[in-house]
C-alpha cells in the first residue's frame, strides 16, 4: 500500500459522511498531495468515485480487504 500525505478512516460511518470527511480533509490540502480514506459503506467507493471525477482529482489506487475499501487520491 502506498503511504499518503493524509489519513481519513470512515469504517462503520454511513454515507454522506466519508463524503463530508473527504471535502473537509481535501479543502486543507494543496495540490499534488495524496490522501487515503477507508470505509466499508455499501456506497463508499462509488461514491468517493463520483466525487473524485467530480472535482478533477485523481483516483490513485483502490484496495479492499474484507468489506473495508481504501482509496488514494492525489489532490
Amino acid at each position: 500500500m502506498t503511504s499518503a500525505d493524509r489519513v481519513v478512516d470512515v469504517v462503520g460511518k454511513a454515507c454522506p459522511m466519508p463524503l463530508v470527511a473527504l471535502a473537509k480533509e481535501v479543502r486543507t490540502m494543496q495540490a499534488g498531495q495524496t490522501v487515503r480514506i477507508t470505509g466499508n459503506d455499501p456506497i463508499f467507493e462509488a461514491s468517493i468515485a463520483d466525487f473524485c471525477r467530480e472535482r478533477h482529482l485523481a483516483v490513485l489506487d483502490t484496495t479492499r480487504e474484507g468489506r473495508a475499501v481504501s482509496m488514494l487520491i492525489r489532490i
